[in-house]
């Protein structure tokens, strides 16, 4: 019994492991850094969207500028190889396509001081299995969202480096679900829960010469205690006498800090290169404990060791001045999953991922222009092999994932 919340207590952490980025982060708040994969993310500094990618590139912003965007993700994955008990269908597709949404405004108050504000979602995931799934009773349907809403300052201290802070307030809500037990098959358990809470980001932005820039990021890892509740139905009554019952339920959990670092060259008048390496602290997540106040074992309290490790992003990518008002973009990456072979579940089937992309940008007048970018995520291989230690449900199969994501922003200067 220990095994079915456990997974639910898993999927909170793994916000988003299908989406974008390994682990739980999305990163679709720039289009243009969509374009390159990712690189030059914090060296850019081209857009409102800086408010979020290195808030001290906002003093290469004129006037008020506004950035906004929308990004369509759709992730189908294919299940072979299944094995386990009790059997059940593996359609695979558990993603539904979802828009993904961010803005941002920039204001330049004077030569060295500019301020900005930016609303985005740093995590999210929604997961929807069949009814029949095989693996339904390791869980079968998660909702997660993270909605932040972000001010911040940039001062240039030096006429060469520039300096940003960031404070962001979060909004996180999930539902996370998954049949009990084979031995009373109607079994089902739901948990849902939210909190509000703070984390901050700084930036500094550096144009070593006139051709090199170099930008590095910090985000701070962020605490949520969850609150909310847990509904149990049809439980068997040697479980639950009731058999239906809800509980307070509480859970405490992380989501990482991150180091960002990239530079951006310009090669000559058309074309400008792209470097980026991020390494995200997902070792924050060691373990994790659920609380159902006043439910009887094995219900009251799950321990989850996770043991999740800090994962590397890696891309390079590159920007051509194809005309005087249009730019074309490329990129190449490679995403590290925080996951191990040990603890993947159904609800993270994560693996390393390479990431391809293009992208470009078109002037429409001296006020307006538009970006687009498409990205192409294909994911090794993963293999998922679970069991419960007191009920005879068991689970194994591959999973192989892949992601598609289209993504328009539109800046306009005031």
């Amino acid at each position: 019994m220990k095994t079915s919340p456990k997974y639910l207590v898993i999927a909170i952490a793994a916000l988003a492991s299908q989406a974008q980025a390994a682990g739980f982060a999305l990163n679709e708040q720039s289009v243009k850094s969509m374009g390159t994969s990712q690189a030059g993310r914090e060296s850019m500094a081209a857009d409102a969207s800086t408010v979020y990618t290195n808030p001290a590139g906002m003093t290469e912003l004129a006037g008020t500028q506004f950035s906004g965007a929308l990004t369509y993700i759709y992730a189908p994955a294919s299940i072979s190889n299944a094995q386990g008990f009790p059997s059940g269908s593996n359609d695979g597709d558990m993603i539904p396509p979802q828009p993904v949404g961010a803005s941002f405004l920039s204001h330049q108050v004077s030569d060295v001081l500019n301020i900005g504000i930016g609303l985005y979602s740093p995590f999210g995931l929604a997961t929807n299995y069949e009814k029949s799934f095989q693996g339904r009773y390791f869980g079968d349907k998660s909702k997660v969202k993270v909605i932040s809403l972000q001010p911040a300052i940039a001062y240039k201290v030096a006429p060469t480096v520039s300096l940003g802070l960031g404070l962001s307030v979060n909004r996180l809500e999930g539902l996370l679900s998954a049949d009990i037990t084979s031995l009373a098959p109607n079994s089902h358990l739901e948990v849902n829960g939210n909190d509000t809470a703070y984390g901050y980001n700084y930036g500094v932005l550096w144009q070593v010469q006139p051709d090199t820039r170099v930008g590095v990021t910090y985000r701070s890892k962020t605490k949520y205690k969850l609150t909310g509740t847990t509904e149990i139905r049809n439980a068997p009554a040697s479980l639950l006498p009731s058999q239906n019952a809800d509980y307070a339920a509480e859970l405490g959990i992380s989501t990482p800090a991150t180091l960002s670092a990239s530079v951006s060259h310009h090669l000559n008048k058309e074309v400008t290169l792209h470097g980026e390496a991020s390494l995200t602290k997902w070792g924050v997540l060691k373990e994790l404990v659920i609380q159902n106040s006043g439910a009887p074992a094995p219900f009251n309290t799950i321990t989850e060791t996770l043991e999740w490790k800090d994962a590397w992003l890696y891309s390079i990518g590159a920007e051509y001045q194809y005309q005087e008002n249009m730019i074309l973009r490329a990129g190449l990456g490679i995403d590290k999953t925080p996951v191990t072979d040990a603890h993947r579940g159904v609800r993270i089937p994560s693996a390393d991922r390479t990431v391809f992309s293009l992208g470009g940008s078109y002037q429409m007048n001296k006020q307006l222009s538009v970006d687009c970018a498409y990205m192409f995520l294909k994911e090794k291989t993963a293999h998922v092999d679970l069991s419960k230690p007191t009920t005879p449900e068991r689970y194994s199969a591959d999973y192989s994932g892949k992601a598609h994501l289209v993504s328009v922003q539109m800046n306009y200067l005031f």
